[in-house]
């Protein structure tokens, strides 16, 4: 008599497991909005960042406080040029391609530590140019978000 009740107890516990992982999952999640960068690209940015002044593929988090935080969604060519590629020759490429260059932390009045710096490319097969991302987080930023940029980049699609 006792083994139907175990039965029963044991699929409970399992729906009710089941439940608290994919409430889990949502909740680790970071907060991204959607948005059309100058570039023509439909992405995701983190949720209350803005365009950055000096480029409009570059976000930030708003304000002074967090100068050194950068997501980056471009759109990018080789050095020569922006030719349609198949997906073998885009592969082949991507070791040289001058996308990520110049990285590195920043140092100031106060030394700044960079925590996260993720770069990720995104190639299509016919493609003319490819989708360029990267995240540089400081040690205050939120460290799920480079956690983000690959899939963020993967789904990054041109503007119909």
């Amino acid at each position: 008599m006792r083994r139907p009740w175990i039965v029963l107890v044991l699929i409970g516990l399992a729906l009710v497991g089941a439940v608290l992982i994919r409430t889990a999952d949502d909740d680790d999640r970071v907060a991204l909005e959607e948005v059309t960068t100058a570039e023509g690209l439909v992405t995701q940015i983190p949720e209350g960042w803005v365009v950055a002044d000096q480029f409009p593929f570059e976000f930030g988090p708003p304000g002074d406080g967090q100068v050194f935080d950068q997501w980056t969604v471009a759109r990018a060519c080789p050095t020569d040029g922006c030719d349609a590629r198949t997906l073998e020759e885009w592969l082949a490429l991507a070791p040289d391609l001058p996308t990520f260059t110049n990285l590195e932390a920043v140092e100031g009045e106060d030394t700044f530590n960079l925590r996260v710096e993720t770069l990720v490319a995104a190639f299509t097969d016919g493609s003319d140019d490819y989708v360029a991302c990267s995240v540089r987080l400081g040690l205050d930023a939120d460290q799920r978000l480079a956690d983000e940029i690959v899939e963020v980049c993967r789904s990054t699609r041109v503007a119909a």
